[in-house]
């Protein structure tokens, strides 16, 4: 902003922010309207959004607590954040949930997690659009409003929508990563959406406190190089936190758990970027939101025009031709289905094949420490013995099987991420092509955004160790008094020993049925998902073209006023783009 102050350049934004207006008020759509009046209302607030992005599970609520001061967001696995929160700032705590219809409810800071919780508001069955929270904190700039938004890649694929669609409305990001595990495909392609209309980005990895130094300088290596390669920028900056500590420790006012917590760094770095940089900022991410809309608005404008003048017989023809093609891509659907149900199997095969090397390790492990345990024990009474021995038992097998399942949940985690990128780009090409074919027939241009999931779905797994004495089985522990000592403890080492099998099997039999489970429950997501996105781009074109032949049908010279009339909003378009271009260039440098 060298040759324009920030008072001319807010006069700018004003004006183009109006005549933005004035050309949705001439487009037939609902859908452009409505962005139109949400870029609106943002920019006339002169609010600047701090938007908190990242997978599920990683932290992000808890990070804006630390920010705001206060436990104020549900955290936690089961709350999983649903809606758009944003937070501004107010001298006094107040909270509205603003609903799809445009009503209006204030309640309690208690009662948030009715409303933006998957656990309060399943798939957001009570139609919340966003929730607005006023809290006195003094983190920030009073102007920044902070959003926190739904975790992208968890089995709610609604949030996953929510959260794309608030992306372009960002002036800047914190991105929140976790070392468990570091970034991961579905980041990786969220970050690229973030960064093509993002300038601002932080890059917060959470929950250090799990990993070890050397362990945690690796990570931060390899993520600096997979942020390089995504946003092609030379330097980045990455903070390491844990959140979790460093709320604890703003709560607690405990100045040694706030330094464990390693945020005063980023801390410092955004403090500084809202004193010094967000102007800047804020002015040129209005602009591009300003843009984009425009762009939007000319590629629907200029798929009618295409549309209207094209003859009646030679759509007709093409309509039929574009029907016969849909029939393929739905069979050609059918089939990468059905070869993702084949890799996903091979998976758990692998798995399979794993666990029977792995058992005989932990068996032999396990073994090993009950034998070593049990002269510490042995002098006991015989029933004391086996209950220490079995609480001892019960103590390892959860403590081995912990370590064994996140080991395991890691590794099926990255090979059906992996298998799920490959079958999303599948799907992608699929959808590529449905656009290339109505490109070719008809000569319109259709946008969607492209699907990507992570694991989803919440383990439900718990340990089952040991047996109930039946009715009809007698306990050898009771057998036992009849025995001399040395051979009463033999039985008595035996039968724990023996359990140690049957404890390994199950306890791996159900690992493998909740991988199964959450596995299948994800490929239902994923198809699910697949299946809303061919549609969507299939319903669009269906509607172009009802529509058109719907007015190819009136009269020739009502038509020719409705083409004449869109060709001057287009080229009302292209000159304010022009111009708000020409503007962004002079304020970045």
């Amino acid at each position: 902003m060298r040759n324009m102050t920030y008072d001319v350049m807010q006069e700018n934004i004003k004006k183009y922010t109006s005549r933005v207006k004035e050309i949705s008020d001439k487009i037939d759509s609902e859908s452009i309207k409505k962005l139109a009046k949400s870029i609106e209302e943002k920019i006339e607030k002169d609010a600047f959004y701090l938007v908190v992005l990242g997978q599920f599970k990683r932290g992000k609520s808890t990070l804006i607590n630390y920010m705001l001061g206060t436990d104020l967001l549900p955290t936690g696995v089961l709350p999983l954040t649903s809606t758009i929160t944003k937070i501004y700032y107010s001298p006094e705590v107040k909270v509205d949930v603003i609903f799809k219809n445009g009503m209006k409810k204030e309640i309690l800071s208690q009662d948030l997690y009715l409303y933006c919780t998957e656990k309060g508001n399943p798939e957001n069955q009570k139609g919340v659009d966003t929730i607005e929270i006023g809290y006195p904190f003094d983190f920030l700039n009073k102007d920044v409003v902070i959003v926190d938004t739904p975790g992208i890649g968890s089995v709610y694929q609604h949030n996953t929508d929510v959260t794309y669609e608030f992306v372009d409305r960002a002036d800047a990001v914190i991105f929140v990563l976790s070392v468990d595990p570091p970034i991961t495909e579905v980041e990786k392609k969220f970050l690229q959406r973030i960064s093509e209309s993002v300038d601002k980005i932080f890059f917060v990895i959470n929950k250090c406190d799990l990993t070890g130094k050397n362990e945690l300088e690796e990570i931060i290596r390899f993520t600096i190089n997979v942020i390089k390669d995504i946003t092609k920028k030379a330097s980045i900056n990455i903070f390491p936190v844990s959140a979790k500590m460093a709320l604890e420790g703003r709560l607690s006012n405990s100045k040694d758990i706030l330094k464990k917590s390693d945020i005063k760094v980023f801390e410092e770095h955004l403090r500084k970027f809202l004193q010094e940089e967000k102007e800047k900022v804020q002015i040129l991410s209005n602009l591009k939101s300003l843009d984009n809309f425009l762009e939007v608005c000319r590629t629907f404008l200029e798929n009618e025009i295409k549309l209207k003048i094209m003859p009646l017989s030679q759509l007709e023809e093409n309509i039929e031709r574009f029907d016969k093609f849909l029939k393929k891509i739905n069979q050609s659907k059918l089939e990468i289905y059905k070869l993702f149900k084949v890799e996903m199997n091979d998976i758990l095969t692998v798995f399979d094949d794993k666990m029977e090397g792995t058992k005989k390790e932990l068996i032999t492990s396990i073994t090993k420490k009950i034998k070593n345990y049990y002269p510490s024990v042995a002098k006991l009474k015989r029933k004391k013995q086996k209950e220490y021995l079995e609480k001892y038992l019960e103590e390892i097998i959860v403590q081995e099987f912990e370590f064994l399942k996140k080991e395991v949940e890691r590794y099926v985690e990255e090979k059906y991420s992996a298998l799920l990128s490959r079958y999303c780009a599948k799907i992608n090409d699929l959808i590529k092509s449905i656009k290339d074919t109505a490109k070719d027939l008809f000569s319109i241009e259709i946008g969607y955004y492209e699907g990507m999931q992570g694991f989803v779905a919440k383990s439900k797994f718990t340990y089952k160790i040991g047996y109930e004495v039946g009715a009809l089985e007698i306990d050898p522990v009771y057998f036992s008094y009849l025995l001399p000592g040395k051979l009463a403890q033999r039985i008595i080492l035996k039968r724990v020993l023996d359990r140690i099998e049957i404890d390994a099997d199950r306890n791996i039999g159900r690992i493998r049925y909740d991988l199964l489970r959450r596995m299948e429950e994800s490929f239902e997501a994923f198809k699910s998902d697949m299946e809303d996105r061919v549609s969507q781009v299939c319903s669009l074109i269906s509607e172009l073209l009802s529509n058109t032949m719907e007015d190819l049908r009136k009269n020739k010279s009502e038509l020719e006023i409705k083409i004449a009339f869109n060709q001057e909003v287009l080229s009302e378009i292209k000159k304010i783009k022009k111009e708000i271009i020409e503007i962004i260039s002079e304020a970045a440098e």
